[in-house]
């Protein structure tokens, strides 16, 4: 009885091995010479190997909370996809998130703000096809189809500049078209465009200083754009370079050898340029494979990026997503199970639920979960406890979050200090009554937690677990009366 006992265990815990919900072996397994290694499969530990040559596409989607582990993916995957191809990544930096890592790797930083990139340069292209460009352009960040008139007088005023720089033997600007249009009374016209020259938002304006076409053969590079005035000034700038990657993709022409990837182009939090339909990111997509180029998009909110996008990207990382309609976004356009999905609401840092779609025919599209991507390096992890419940953030992730929140750096020394005496973790309420200590406001402290990925529930107990210490021995001192004369 006993014997037949331990075989029916002993075969009962390998009956989910015999069929797991995971891909072939033989998909996901490749050469160290012919894929990026990601990590390994979380049921049978299948090493998982991002292969081009075996995928439909070779473009990326990354998807996941504030401090989820997008940006680690993202270098991790870059600095192997470098080591195997010597592949070069031009990334589109909209919040300063990747300058300090792109030096430490050897590559090259370009602030835009301290830079010109001219809207109007031809990129090889003919003018009529290059006013077209723009154009859309300023469709997207004007919203130019809303004033048909003012638009048709601004393709007028750019074919006439582009006529009259020409006999003059010099490159138009922007600040050249706003001048015709002033010219001729189309004040409104005008006005549309000024927004674009006046002094700190006339990036875009003069002279270029850059060679977008040496940059993409520059090895890893990084962009810059966070030192930009607006939202709208950044993705102008996103635009215009993905207008000239996408020329100059066109220009090198189609290659046959679809097992190596030629230039990565990476948007992180892009969501201006990645949700509309006219964008180039939307012909990137579509075109890049036959030009051995790839699009990597990372973003917090699944929404950002177009239907386009979703449907052909051949690869999606899904990290940790907390909102319900997120979720429910990611899985009706994917496709995957329930248990998945309960996962993915309970992920760690840099736990991952991965999709792709192979070239060889498959039954059903997989969607698969892995142990975590591994890094480079290991992770350098927050821990915010709420009674059973541990919330995980990169600590750097973190630092710059608080930073952008407005802390000084004695705040930030006195944070960290609390983190480093419990061994990286610490309880939510204390770090409400700290943030309170520094003098933030109640619902300042909750709009930041939230950002965190904190759910409704949760904020509740942080909060009510404040008042109740603060009602038994008062405000809750972590570590301001050890370190007081920290300011």
């Amino acid at each position: 009885m006993k014997v037949s006992y331990l075989l029916s265990k002993e075969i009962a815990s390998r009956m989910p091995l015999v069929h797991p919900p995971e891909p072939r072996k033989d998909l996901l397994l490749s050469g160290p010479s012919q894929g990026v290694y990601i990590g390994k499969t979380r049921f049978m530990h299948t090493p998982v190997f991002w292969n081009p040559s075996k995928l439909i596409n070779p473009h990326i989607g990354i998807i996941g909370i504030t401090g989820s582990g997008k940006s680690y993916t993202v270098k991790t995957f870059l600095t192997r996809a470098s080591l195997i191809w010597n592949t070069n990544a031009i990334i589109l930096d909209w919040v300063g998130e990747y300058e300090n890592w792109v030096r430490q790797a050897g590559g090259k930083v370009i602030n835009l703000a301290r830079e010109r990139l001219n809207v109007l340069d031809l990129v090889g292209l003919p003018k009529n096809n290059r006013i077209k460009q723009i154009i859309s352009t300023f469709d997207i960040l004007a919203d130019l189809k809303s004033y048909p008139n003012e638009r048709d007088e601004i393709e007028e005023a750019l074919e006439e500049v582009y006529q009259s720089t020409a006999a003059q033997k010099k490159k138009p600007t922007l600040f050249d078209v706003v001048k015709i249009l002033e010219g001729k009374n189309k004040k409104k016209a005008a006005r549309l465009l000024k927004r674009f020259t006046v002094e700190g938002s006339d990036f875009f304006a003069g002279t270029s200083t850059l060679d977008i076409k040496e940059l993409t053969t520059s090895g890893l590079v990084c962009i810059d754009l966070h030192e930009l005035p607006t939202e709208e000034v950044r993705s102008l700038a996103g635009l215009t370079i993905l207008q000239y990657i996408k020329e100059l993709m066109r220009a090198e022409g189609m290659k046959k050898d679809n097992k190596s990837i030629r230039l990565f182009v990476v948007l992180d939090e892009a969501w201006k340029i990645a949700q509309d339909e006219r964008s180039d990111v939307i012909t990137i997509v579509r075109e890049g494979r036959k030009y051995n180029f790839a699009l990597i998009i990372a973003t917090q909110n699944p929404t950002d990026m177009h239907k386009t996008i979703f449907s052909n990207t051949g690869s999606i990382f899904i990290l940790r997503l907390v909102l319900r309609e997120f979720r429910d976004y990611v899985r009706n356009s994917i496709g995957y199970s329930r248990f998945v999905d309960d996962e993915i609401g309970r992920f760690g840092v840099g736990d991952a639920a991965v999709n792709m779609i192979f070239a060889e025919r498959q039954s059903r599209v997989m969607t698969f979960l892995m142990d975590k991507i591994d890094g480079e390096e290991p992770l350098l992890i927050y821990k915010i406890k709420v009674d059973d419940m541990n919330l995980e953030i990169e600590r750097e992730q973190f630092v710059r979050l608080l930073y952008e929140f407005g802390l000084n750096e004695g705040q930030l020394n006195i944070l960290k200090a609390a983190f480093e005496k419990g061994d990286g973790t610490l309880d939510g309420e204390q770090l409400v009554s700290v943030l309170e200590k520094f003098g933030y406001s109640k619902p300042s402290i909750i709009s930041f937690l939230r950002q965190l990925g904190v759910d409704e529930k949760t904020l509740i107990r942080v909060f009510s677990l404040v008042k109740m210490r603060k009602a038994s021995k008062g405000v809750v001192n972590v570590v301001l009366e050890a370190q007081s004369g920290v300011q």
